[in-house]
């Protein structure tokens, strides 16, 4: 099944990709669930290095569903819609400076990351509910990155709920999905921290 097919036999789905830039995506499409691309190693990464938010923040490692649990649901998903936000200025950085953690957290807080990552989060979530109304009842948002509803989370070890418990979503990083492969498999640009702008991206999965 191509994403083309998909069009052509259901318009509720371009209506999903038109709901995503409407809110504010700057590239959203259709993708068949098999381009994506799970690998165990990505969840490894969450923890070598070890992340800051692992074993910490609700919607990261070790709280959320293992991968191999993921993946299970992953395949009675027919296909997805996978959107990106890039910063819409760049960086004040001196051209050739060397990249360390530093530098790197500079840019960030000169593209306004957090700010970037709720715009995201808020068009997945956006792009969810008008999957429900659509009629794809178990359509489910992935964000990317840590979620940043809250500056800081009440945490793993707190015993307290989450604020957002209907807002806050999982990342695709956090499932085990290799979003660099995935992008790449479906003619998607990935831009990292480290480069003058940053394009983050989300995905919502269509029953």
């Amino acid at each position: 099944m191509s994403g083309m097919t998909t069009r052509k036999v259901d318009p509720r789905l371009d209506r999903l990709v038109k709901c995503a830039e409407t809110a504010g995506a700057s590239e959203a499409r259709i993708i068949d669930v098999r381009e994506i691309v799970v690998d165990r190693r990505v969840r490894l990464k969450c923890a070598v290095p070890l992340c800051d938010s692992y074993g910490s923040h609700l919607m990261c490692p070790p709280a959320v569903m293992p991968v191999d649990e993921f993946e299970l649901a992953l395949r009675r998903y027919r296909c997805a819609i996978i959107l990106q936000v890039e910063t819409d200025h760049a960086s004040a950085d001196k051209p050739g400076r060397r990249l360390t953690r530093d530098t790197c957290d500079e840019r960030e807080e000169a593209t306004r990351t957090r700010d970037w990552k709720i715009k995201l989060h808020e068009i997945v979530n956006c792009v969810e509910a008008a999957a429900f109304k659509e009629g794809f009842y178990l359509a489910a948002g992935l964000i990317g990155g840590t979620c940043s509803l809250c500056v800081e989370c009440v945490g793993q070890q707190s015993g307290e709920p989450c604020r957002h418990p209907f807002e806050a979503r999982p990342s695709m990083e956090a499932m085990g999905i290799d979003v660099l492969r995935t992008c790449g498999n479906v003619g998607m640009t990935v831009r990292f921290s480290s480069e003058d702008r940053v394009r983050w991206t989300g995905l919502v999965l269509i029953d």
